[in-house]
């Protein structure tokens, strides 16, 4: 008795190690999953937002538009007051 259950003992250790997968990370692999998942997340937050503006009014569709456009500057150039952004240098 005590043999076979160090039998079946044997046999699923090995079993379990003999389906363990050899998953190693590279840099290569990493940056391809990681910009897999940057991806899914974006696209999935595109898809949302043009949820969210397909259900507003024109009104507020042109409100939200200038509030993007107005954000994206600021984001772009910081928190500089405009007569600062006027001398930066465009690339």
């Amino acid at each position: 008795m005590k043999n076979i259950f160090f039998f079946v003992f044997f046999l699923f250790g090995f079993a379990i190690n003999a389906n363990a997968q050899n998953d190693v990370i590279t840099p290569e692999n990493a940056g391809a999953k990681k910009k897999e998942q940057h991806d899914k997340i974006e696209k999935e937050y595109l898809n949302r937002v043009k949820q969210h503006q397909d259900l507003q009014g024109k009104k507020e569709k042109k409100k939200m538009k200038r509030h993007l456009k107005k954000s994206q500057r600021l984001r772009k150039y910081g928190n500089l007051p405009w007569y600062k952004r006027i001398w930066i240098r465009r690339k």
